[in-house]
């Protein structure tokens, strides 16, 4: 059978059409046409097939009965489309964009342009959270073992990032670099805060500007929150909800945290209802003890606020504990549609949930119909080379420093994986060519498997977050040409319920 890289597809409401991953392009196409499509899909001879219709012709189910004559006339107009490469093969297709080597230089660009860098402050914390990612369920970190990050360490760190900043390599002019404290609880080492804003605020840099972020507990709020409003600090404060859905969130002795952490919240509110309102945010890790709706209602009636909700990190589980994860873990989807009023709160929290970013991606990326800037205006999509999977080119999204010193591209990523060092006596070791081959050896075992997937444009699967990476991958995300089809139908299906939502992605989201 032929894999086709034109893709037939049937909408609930039974419009047709065909969509070219190729081309990018989503015709709306007449019953015959999509059903030629799917003939040829099968490995029908479709001229010899014609030939021994009768004049009559044949009925297509729920589209009614077409003549011979109809049918040839749709025949003429596949035939020249497919003349012109609209029906050429996916694998093809994706070999043609994938690029499966990476280079030294594209991974000191990224960095020399990075957006955020962001430190472990400490890995100490108060809390004792079930489904910490530093926790039980998990052994693809360090040990935790009560270590702050000396200031030294990030400063060197930071000087190096400096000299790339304001090399030739830095083309992001003006921009904001956002500089993140993570923990543990990284207010349990306020002087190395204290220490790096001043820093930050001296340095040297001829184009970029700097914001200061944190993500917290909440549990030292009432301490340090004048110094985090006089700095302007973006907080984003962890919280799972109301009191029953935080049951997770415990001190070290076993006792709730939720009272005290809502008693600091509820004061920072009070002291600083602007900074509050313009500058705080919160995310809920979803799980068995809450759920969408609950977390959605408890944030938008306490706070007036839309959180941001996040799953179980599925990566990285202990083999001794993979049954009680599956028993904690809850998927957001599948939350959110159990809730009664799931129309209003998905309208209301919008990006934040993953089927708007799933449509989000589609109209982005599937189509070439829409510029996000200037480039994707001169250079389609279409005609650019990418990576495989939806791995980020290390440093293009974040530089993480964990407390030991090692340098990695995410906070989410294994401590295993990491890409470079920072110790005081030997400074900055990072080798970018090492790097690159450590990434190419990766995709070059996914290549053929990348090749193959329908969906290998859209996809958001991390290498570090796939089985058995270092030997032969295994990867859950992969799509086949059925598979495709009904991601494609069910966003179609989305937009043509919801004319609106095509209008607000436009205007509200932006894909990287």
């Amino acid at each position: 059978m032929t894999t086709m890289n034109t893709i037939p597809i049937t909408t609930q409401t039974r419009n047709k059409y065909l969509y070219d991953r190729g081309t990018k392009k989503l015709v709306l196409c007449h019953p015959v046409m999509h059903y030629l499509l799917i003939l040829d899909r099968e490995g029908k001879d479709l001229p010899a097939w014609i030939s021994s219709l009768t004049e009559k012709g044949i009925t297509i189910d729920n589209c009614g009965p077409f003549s011979k004559e109809t049918i040839f006339y749709y025949f003429q107009k596949y035939s020249i489309l497919k003349e012109n490469g609209y029906f050429q093969t996916g694998e093809k297709a994706n070999r043609e964009k994938l690029v499966f080597k990476m280079k030294a230089e594209d991974v000191r660009h990224a960095l020399a342009n990075t957006p955020q860098v962001t430190f472990e402050v400490t890995d100490r914390c108060g809390l004792d959270c079930r489904y910490c990612g530093f926790g039980a369920f998990y052994d693809d970190y360090d040990k935790r073992q009560n270590t702050d990050l000396p200031f030294k360490t990030a400063q060197i760190l930071l000087d190096y990032l400096v000299d790339l900043w304001n090399s030739p390599l830095n083309l992001s002019h003006h921009r904001n670099i956002y500089i993140g404290f993570y923990g543990g609880e990284p207010l349990l080492n306020f002087p190395f805060i204290r220490q790096m804003t001043d820093y930050v605020s001296q340095l040297n840099t001829r184009h970029n500007r700097f914001t200061f972020s944190m993500t917290t507990n909440g549990l030292l709020l009432d301490r340090y929150m004048d110094f985090l409003v006089e700095k302007d600090f973006n907080l984003l404060i962890s919280l799972d909800g109301d009191e029953a859905g935080n049951g997770y969130r415990i001190h070290k002795n076993g006792k709730p945290a939720f009272p005290d952490i809502m008693k600091n919240v509820e004061l920072l509110k009070t002291k600083h209802p602007r900074y509050f309102k313009e500058k705080v945010n919160f995310n809920a890790v979803l799980h068995n003890l809450n759920s969408v709706s609950r977390i959605y209602h408890f944030f938008k009636k306490t706070f007036d606020k839309i959180p941001g909700i996040a799953p179980l990190n599925t990566s990285g589980i202990a083999e001794n504990q993979k049954k009680a994860f599956w028993k904690t873990y809850a998927n957001i989807e599948e939350s959110l549609y159990q809730s009664e009023d799931y129309s209003m709160i998905e309208k209301e929290m919008f990006i934040n949930l993953p089927t708007i970013r799933a449509l989000s991606l589609f109209i982005h990326r599937d189509n070439d119909f829409v510029f996000d800037d200037y480039n994707r205006l001169i250079y389609p999509s279409h005609s650019q080379s990418r990576f495989p999977t939806g791995t980020c080119t290390p440093f293009s999204k974040k530089v993480f420093l964990t407390v030991n010193g090692k340098i990695l591209p995410c906070e989410r990523i294994g401590h295993a994986f990491m890409l470079g060092s920072v110790t005081e006596k030997d400074g900055v070791k990072m080798d970018f060519t090492g790097i690159a081959q450590k990434y190419s050896d990766y995709f070059s075992k996914l290549e053929n498997r990348c090749s193959a997937c329908r969906n290998a444009d859209n996809c958001s699967q991390c290498i570090f977050n796939l089985e058995n990476l270092e030997n032969k991958p295994v990867c859950s995300g992969f799509s086949n040409q059925a598979d495709y089809s009904r991601q494609i139908a069910s966003c179609i299906d989305y937009i043509e319920d919801n004319p609106g939502v095509y209008g607000k992605i436009l205007e509200e989201v932006i894909t990287e």
